[in-house]
């Protein structure tokens, strides 16, 4: 199987965190051999697929 990588527009955002997160970000991004950028893209991808799969079914269920 080949993934397929499609373009989507991206614009960059800038984010204050603690000192604290960010070295467990890098922790684990350098275990999962990948760069910090990376997991933080997947992690919020995950949590907003989520939220929205639980505000979708939310949603069903009151009309």
């Amino acid at each position: 199987m080949k993934l397929k990588v499609r373009p989507h527009p991206a614009e960059a955002v800038s984010i204050l965190t603690l000192i604290d997160t960010l070295e467990s970000l890098k922790q684990v991004s350098a275990h999962r051999k990948m760069p910090v950028e990376t997991l933080l893209k997947l992690s919020i991808g995950q949590g907003l697929r989520q939220d929205l799969a639980k505000t979708t079914v939310k949603h069903r269920h009151v009309n």
